[in-house]
């Protein structure tokens, strides 16, 4: 019987996440040795840097890249052009993956399709991997926290009918499940002030529970974790361009030197914090047992 695995990877485009993604299939590929991965990227128009990250990794023989076609997309909607591009990708998604299964059942040692790994913004590719019957997997590159959020504001939504972009210039405050601090909507990230992202944050949380912003990183590391020193947390940068606040050099160095004082807390937090996130990836470790239990789900689908 044969018992490889091979996970299809769809990142959102762009090369941040695709990091996250290849850094991901290293390690789960260096942790099994029976678990092959194929990266499929999709390129945004103009979009240099995906090609020069990509260059510049080494070769690796269970870790491969399948460049989709990039032909020009033409989206009327520039709020909605990002998922809309996303959307547009399935038929040459299902076309990437056809094409490797047939020649993974053309060799009786070749590993088998055993599902799909997608970036929180991808999780439309989850009917592309229903029709291969198999299962998806979110990576979710964000916090626990930021999920916590999204989990809570579609809650809100679908149950109660209350739409959260409505408290983004209020003072009032979430009290979030997944945060020990109520959460003050002045600092929203910049989906959820505009309620054309809210309703797609919305359907992709959605999908979540069927099968990641700088403000929200800035209050979870100052005031739920006490790792950072406040600049400023109520600056405006909407998706549409308005609203943008500059935050001022002065205040950028009032924050440095608070932090680069020799007896300042936060940096000692930070130092203790960073070596207790080490330890979770050694054996034995939260991350690391995280990691081998998908591992044996993963493998689970081969029975």
């Amino acid at each position: 019987m044969n018992n490889k695995a091979e996970l299809v990877f769809i990142p959102t485009p762009g090369v941040g996440h695709l990091g996250s993604t290849v850094e991901l299939a290293k390690l789960l590929v260096q942790r099994h040795q029976r678990i092959s991965i194929t990266v499929l990227v999709m390129k945004l128009p103009s979009d240099s840097k995906v090609n020069t990250y990509l260059n510049s990794l080494s070769a690796g023989d269970r870790v491969k890249f399948i460049h989709l076609p990039s032909d020009e997309f033409q989206g009327s909607n520039p709020k909605s052009f990002f998922t809309s591009f996303i959307e547009s990708h399935k038929p040459l998604v299902k076309e990437a993956v056809s094409k490797l299964v047939h020649s993974e059942s053309a060799s009786d040692g070749s590993p088998r399709l055993a599902g799909f790994v997608l970036d929180m913004f991808c999780a439309c590719m989850a009917d592309v991997a229903d029709e291969f019957g198999v299962p998806s997997y979110i990576f979710f590159t964000p916090s626990a926290g930021f999920l916590g959020l999204m989990l809570h504001a579609q809650a809100l939504y679908d149950e109660q009918n209350r739409q959260i972009t409505e408290l983004k210039d209020s003072d009032s405050e979430l009290e979030v499940p997944s945060l020990i601090n109520p959460f003050p909507t002045r600092v929203l990230p910049s989906p959820y002030r505009e309620r054309d992202w809210s309703m797609i944050l919305f359907e992709l949380t959605r999908r979540f529970r069927r099968v990641k912003e700088q403000q929200f990183n800035a209050f979870e590391m100052v005031i739920e974790l006490g790792l950072a020193v406040e600049i400023k947390m109520d600056y405006r940068k909407e998706f549409s361009g308005e609203n943008q606040m500059i935050v001022k050099s002065r205040e950028i160095e009032k924050g440095i030197k608070k932090l680069m004082e020799d007896d300042n807390e936060i940096r000692k937090k930070v130092k203790e914090m960073s070596e207790k996130s080490r330890k979770t990836i050694l054996e034995g470790g939260s991350s690391f047992t995280s990691l081998g239990c998908f591992i044996d789900d993963v493998m689970s689908n081969l029975s």
